[in-house]
């Protein structure tokens, strides 16, 4: 507190002029804003709210376009199986064979059969494959069928049968064409061939 200099009036510093004679005072500085009106808080939600719109909008828009359906499908995986036909599965599984056979030093006679009758290569329903051949080695049958196995149920090749005259093995795959197969298991299971030794299929 202090005195106007003038009347003398007692003065609290917050006055600009003294309410007694008008004089013009001095202000204490903790005062001299005090009468100054603070501005309102900026309300900052309506800003968040339409930039979240827009982004919202600008993401939708671009899943709804060309570049986004590209985008979108870019990562897809297309199994080549799916466009494939009976005939030219049955055509990489005789290919398949021969370049097997061929790599170990082998050679065979492919046959068919359907409803245990002799077929040719493009009957139209399922059909079951002998191999008849002569391995140096009975090991030997996997790397020629395990190659091909994958084409056995679009190529409606139900079961295929190795032969081996050296060892008197022979070797069964079977696969289900119509069942449909669980996630966890292998579609093709090997069973023994009677009444020569057999081979488990190699998984």
């Amino acid at each position: 507190m202090h005195d106007c200099p003038r009347c003398r009036v007692p003065l609290h510093g917050h006055e600009e002029v003294c309410p007694s004679c008008g004089e013009r005072q001095y202000v204490d500085p903790q005062y001299r804003n005090s009468h100054v009106p603070k501005a309102p808080p900026i309300n900052l939600m309506p800003v968040v709210v339409a930039v979240v719109i827009v982004i919202g909008v600008g993401i939708y828009a671009a899943q709804s376009s060309w570049i986004g359906q590209v985008m979108s499908h870019k990562n897809d995986v297309v199994d080549p199986l799916d466009s494939m036909t009976q005939a030219q599965a049955r055509d990489m599984i005789e290919n398949g064979i021969t370049q097997g056979l061929t790599a170990v030093g082998a050679t065979g006679k492919i046959t068919y059969k359907a409803e245990g009758q002799p077929a040719d290569k493009a009957a139209a329903g399922p059909v079951e494959m002998t191999i008849d051949t002569k391995l140096q080695s009975p090991d030997q049958h996997k790397a020629v069928i395990e190659p091909i196995k994958q084409y056995m149920e679009k190529a409606r090749i139900p079961t295929l049968v190795m032969n081996d005259s050296k060892s008197r093995a022979n070797w069964t795959y079977q696969v289900t064409l119509t069942a449909p197969v669980a996630d966890d298991a292998n579609p093709l299971d090997a069973a023994p061939g009677a009444p020569a030794p057999t081979a488990p299929l190699a998984q």
